[in-house]
């Protein structure tokens, strides 16, 4: 065992040795040995991370409700997640390239692009950390970010993650009073935010905004405003302060703190289906080892971790306050030393060819992205990709939603130049990593199809061949509780199959053995691969003081996968227009989340006990057949509706 001396603590490393798969019989072999014994999978993988003090068991079993089904990983472990994915490389390898960030500024004859060796990412990270240190942020405390995408973002993910403070990241384009719910709900101490965000040229007010709701956060102490813009703002004395004027006294070396395995690293929320965000907690050693461990087997990437010199450049366009950018911007491709580009604005801004021309520009290797931005491009023809050469992409990635075999063949054909092997990926916010997907160049690929599960992952499909999507044995990187509310955990993903993992997805596997994700069971709608629950979106709507009663369904779109269509009930006597409604939605949830369609009914179809059948109103919505409808509590309702949405 190799130590290294760093600060007054050891890191013990294990050497890491990948098991080489060159074929799908090697990749099958390897799969059922990963299930047949899962503790010798996982102690293998596991080489990959620097320890602090050693594991004594792989898994423990689950001893009662606080912990059925998950169990505890890597039982007496320590380690510090930072010095995993930064600083063993800052010490090893200083000045290799660690992360690209362009502006949305950026222009050809205009570069404006930021570039981090490892040691440099490493001197930021470390700045940050004792400046939240400073601020009498410890081990623990909750810290909000919410953040565009600047480099500062994933600074301050890793800061926290250095000092033991558990990070909460909330989407930037999320409205000020849905970052208050977050910080309320995992009571924050601090909150990182910028002045201004750019989105498409335009500036959009942030700290500002979100400052009218700070009052009512009791547990808040700091605010640490980043200065995208130079915007003038007004700054409350002793809260408020200046990310450069905290950072810029600091010292370049933070001690990292030892964190035990099953810690908390952050919370996630995502949505559900009652009106409240879930808070999805990820731990420590078991999400960073099976982000790593995904990334591996399924993109076969070049990095620090194995000393090579031509490392791949990995180019993921999700935003990092969704669960992909957690995974796949920050931890795993730094986790493994690979070079991340990290793009600020939309990936077509400003002009359709942006996203080709950045990867020529840097040389992308691998590129993951989401159905709905290759189905936009789609539609406006190949002219914009076919100017670029993109010659130096090797892999091609899709994920947030199943990608339709229309979209999956062009994509193979005009960005991966029928070269590109099309690793689509299937997963979920409370999996942390990959479930399902090929290997490249390894599995067979079936457009439409995720195909086979990873390594260490056992897929069981309730009844049969097509049903409800479970997996059968527990894994490293899974969620370990919704924050402070670990029986809505239990009852939501452990209960509904006793002994499995309940996705809330419906698949299905064909004669091949390939599977392919259906789409939801619950009350879950995905629009652009983000996944809103439309208990929150209704929550928005009726927050209007006109409206009595609201539902929403997601209904097929070309682009985003899913729209998202309202039906809305009005109190006695109010009159709105449906732009009122969508710019309401705005203010109260977020931009992203605004209905296309609104339809105002005068009731909305429920059962006796007061259910509303959404999935009735999707089936009136896309003209399908109507089943039994006595059962209804009013079933006159149907009728109204159907009369409603012909003369819409």
């Amino acid at each position: 065992m190799k130590k290294l001396s760093i600060s007054f603590l050891f890191f013990v490393c294990a050497a890491f040795s990948l098991e080489k798969i060159d074929s799908f019989a090697d990749y099958q072999k390897e799969w059922k040995a990963s299930i047949e014994n899962p503790a010798l999978f996982w102690q293998r993988e596991a080489s990959m991370l620097s320890w602090m003090e050693p594991y004594a068991t792989v898994w423990q079993k689950p001893t009662g409700e606080e912990d059925q089904f998950v169990g505890r990983w890597f039982v007496g472990g320590k380690l510090n997640v930072t010095y995993n994915c930064v600083d063993r490389w800052a010490d090893a390898y200083p000045n290799a390239l660690a992360l690209i960030w362009i502006s949305e500024e950026d222009l050809p004859d205009q570069k404006k692009e930021r570039f981090f060796t490892y040691k440099e990412l490493s001197n930021q990270v470390n700045r940050c950390a004792n400046g939240l240190r400073s601020l009498g942020v410890r081990k623990g405390d909750r810290v909000c970010l919410w953040l565009p995408m600047i480099p500062e973002l994933m600074i301050s993910q890793l800061a926290c993650a250095k000092i033991g403070a558990v990070h909460s990241v909330v989407f930037s384009g999320f409205s000020p009073k849905s970052v208050q719910e977050r910080m309320k709900d995992c009571e924050c101490k601090v909150v990182i935010t910028v002045d201004e965000a750019l989105r498409r040229g335009k500036k959009s007010e942030m700290k500002e905004s979100l400052d009218p709701y700070l009052e009512d956060c009791p547990f808040l102490e700091h605010v640490i405003v980043v200065e995208r813009t130079k915007a003038s703002l007004p700054m409350k004395e002793k809260r408020d302060l200046l990310w450069d004027a905290i950072l810029s006294h600091q010292s370049t070396h933070a001690i990292p703190e030892k964190m035990d395995a099953e810690d908390p690293l952050f919370i996630l929320y995502t949505s559900g289906t009652t009106g409240n965000p879930k808070g999805i907690v990820h731990s420590t050693a078991g999400y960073l080892l099976y982000v790593m461990s995904t990334m591996k087997h399924t993109w076969h990437p070049q990095g620090l971790i194995e000393k090579y010199k031509n490392r791949d450049v990995w180019f993921c366009t999700a935003d990092i306050g969704w669960i992909t950018g957690h995974s796949y911007v920050t931890y795993a491709p730094l986790a493994l030393g690979l070079v991340v580009v990290m793009y600020e604005g939309a990936p077509t801004y400003p002009h359709e060819g942006k996203l080709w021309e950045r990867i020529d520009r840097y040389n992308v290797t691998l590129f993951y992205t989401a159905p709905t931005l290759i189905r936009s491009l789609m539609v406006k023809g190949e002219r914009s990709v076919n100017q670029y050469s993109l010659s130096s992409l090797k892999v091609l990635g899709s994920v947030g939603e199943p990608i339709n075999p229309e979209a999956w063949e062009w994509y193979y054909t005009h960005v991966g130049k029928k070269r590109c092997p099309i690793v689509d990926t299937y997963w979920q916010t409370e999996t942390g990593g990959y479930l399902i997907s090929p290997m490249a160049g390894i599995t067979p690929l079936k457009p439409g199809s995720c195909s086979f599960p990873c390594l260490g992952i056992e897929p069981k499909i309730v009844s049969g061949k097509k049903g409800a999507l479970c997996i059968a044995k527990p894994w490293p990187g899974m969620m370990r509780t919704i924050y402070r509310d670990h029986k809505r955990f239990c009852s939501t993903y452990l209960k509904a199959f006793p002994g499995m993992y309940y996705t809330g997805d419906e698949a299905m596997q064909d004669e091949e053995g390939f599977y392919t994700i259906i789409g939801r069971l619950d009350d879950v709608i995905k629009v652009s691969g983000h996944r809103l629950g439309s208990a929150e979106i209704e929550k928005a709507i009726t927050s209007h003081p006109a409206v009595a009663e609201a539902a929403v369904v997601g209904i097929p779109h070309e682009t985003k996968g899913q729209s998202i269509f309202a039906f809305v009930v009005m109190k006695e006597g109010a009159k709105v227009e449906k732009e009122e409604i969508q710019q309401h939605v705005r203010k109260e949830y977020g931009g992203f989340s605004v209905p296309d369609g609104v339809l105002f009914v005068d009731e909305l179809p429920k059962t006796r006990s007061g259910k509303i059948l959404r999935r009735l109103l999707q089936s009136l919505l896309l003209e399908n057949k109507v089943e039994e409808i006595s059962t209804l509590a009013n079933p006159s309702s149907v009728e109204k509706i159907k009369e409603a949405l012909a003369k819409n």
